[in-house]
């Protein structure tokens, strides 16, 4: 099953890494699960991100993060709307993200849009990352070119980890136990959508009673439920994958074992109000 690529979203060709200028009007589109990495600083306008269950404004000195496998929707975004930034393949950056811990992701995950102050030290490092990364993309003659890029974003997440990691503590310290749980059940969805829908199994996975994790689902949103939440997860899922129009809606149905084709579409209608064949076309004309 292919995931959605940035080459459909941003001016791109095949390859490990880019430095692009983007608008970013094409995400708008519908969710997309990113298939590589993408950090972008906004250079002017302002855009609204759902950046998994996270939304996050973007303006002006923002920059924003998206490690591989993010699922990634642009709610709204203005016309002066303008972002510099580089796109790495998810090989370049397990190459150094796995070493560096589920931690890291975990914070990056939590604060993945961070606005630099104006003439700020790190506003500045971030312009001379953006201009390293240009320069690097730019470097097509040489006979190190893939290895001057995947230093250069295992150089950029060394140093990010480096300015984070005192803040890994205070991000897990400011949750309590009731939303570190809630924090694990979203990774768990994440994993685990694709076979299983059932909030027992959920519960199960961390050690709590369904009637625990719904309390801690209530109090972490605005009073939705574990089950809604998964219904949620799974309408993203498949919305991701309607993106594609060469997979069929058989084959998403199978993809994420559903009974079959039939009930894959009213569970879709059901809950957005459209068939999937109508919201695939409605994706395609937008």
């Amino acid at each position: 099953m292919k995931k959605n690529s940035l080459e459909e979203l941003l001016p791109l060709k095949s390859g490990h890494y880019y430095f692009v200028e983007s608008k970013l009007n094409k995400f708008k589109k519908g969710p997309f699960r990113m298939d590589r990495g993408y950090i972008f600083l906004c250079i002017s306008g302002e855009a609204t991100i759902n950046i998994g269950f996270a939304v996050c404004k973007i303006e002006r000195n923002v920059e924003t993060i998206l490690l591989p496998e993010t699922t990634v929707n642009v709610l709204e975004v203005s016309e002066d709307f303008l972002a510099k930034g580089f796109v790495f393949s998810k090989e370049m950056y397990d190459y150094t993200g796995l070493r560096l811990g589920i931690f890291f992701a975990r914070y990056i995950n939590c604060v993945p849009a961070y606005l630099h102050p104006d003439n700020s030290m790190t506003l500045n490092s971030t312009n001379i990352h953006l201009k390293m990364a240009e320069q690097i993309h730019n470097e097509t003659d040489s006979e190190f070119v893939m290895l001057m890029q995947r230093n250069f974003v295992q150089n950029f997440f060394l140093y990010l980890y480096d300015k984070c990691k005192l803040n890994f503590e205070k991000v897990e310290k400011q949750f309590s136990w009731q939303q570190k749980q809630f924090y694990k059940f979203l990774s768990l969805l994440d994993e685990h959508i694709k076979d299983e829908r059932n909030v027992g199994f959920y519960a199960e996975k961390l050690c709590i009673t369904p009637r625990y994790l719904r309390k801690i689902a209530i109090n972490a949103t605005q009073n939705e439920s574990p089950k809604e939440l998964i219904d949620k997860r799974l309408i993203v899922e498949i919305k991701v994958l309607l993106q594609n129009a060469d997979t069929s809606i058989q084959e998403i149905a199978d993809y994420l074992n559903f009974p079959d084709q039939s009930y894959l579409c009213r569970y879709f209608k059901l809950h957005t109000g459209m068939s999937p064949s109508k919201y695939r076309k409605q994706i395609t004309l937008s």
